[in-house]
């Protein structure tokens, strides 16, 4: 058998350029392209600290994290809406007031530089409740619903149609309740 490779003529030697040119375009094993994209690297890395430390010290970056709880306001609001003589049209029309009024306040906070977590949000830390200065404030914008003349009556003694009836089904349902939780001493009979 016959070897392909025993019949090539001998490979020639690499040309060699000159030591010194080679060394006029490298410097440190890298080319010229090389270097300038290191030095603009670094460029840019100093100049991204520099900007990163001036945003963060200046006054202007300091924000201060306030609780509010959202949830209790929209609830105490709508459970007076629920129990007000208003009627459904009426009654959508003054909660969509009031959200509005309580959207803007919230966000005067949050212009004000302050970061409006809500009260459930929190898990530690002392961070200072702003829900009393909201709800005054949203307050001051929106008036609060009034309660039903049917359940003012209820107050002063005096019970509208058709409560006696009512009376008598929620005190059968609480007896129920009772009965069936031992007295109300905690979930079972001692």
């Amino acid at each position: 058998m016959r070897d392909l490779f025993d019949e090539l003529p001998p490979a020639a030697a690499p040309a060699r350029k000159p030591a010194g040119s080679l060394l006029q375009r490298r410097f440190a094993g890298m080319s010229p392209r090389e270097l300038v994209l290191l030095a603009a690297g670094i460029t840019m890395f100093i100049w991204g600290a520099w900007v990163t430390r001036n945003i963060a010290s200046s006054p202007d970056s300091r924000q201060e994290f306030v609780q509010l709880q959202l949830q209790g306001i929209i609830g105490e609001y709508l459970q007076a809406q629920s129990r007000s003589s208003a009627d459904e049209t009426t009654a959508a029309r003054e909660t969509a007031v009031f959200m509005a009024a309580l959207d803007e306040t919230v966000a005067s906070l949050s212009k004000s530089g302050k970061v409006v977590l809500v009260h459930e949000a929190i898990v530690g830390g002392n961070v200072p409740d702003v829900t009393q200065s909201v709800k005054a404030a949203v307050y001051a914008k929106v008036p609060r619903p009034t309660p039903a003349q049917a359940m003012q009556g209820m107050g002063s003694g005096v019970r509208p149609k058709g409560s006696a009836a009512n009376a008598a089904r929620v005190e059968s349902e609480m007896q129920a309740f009772m009965a069936a939780n031992g007295g109300g001493q905690g979930g079972g009979a001692h």
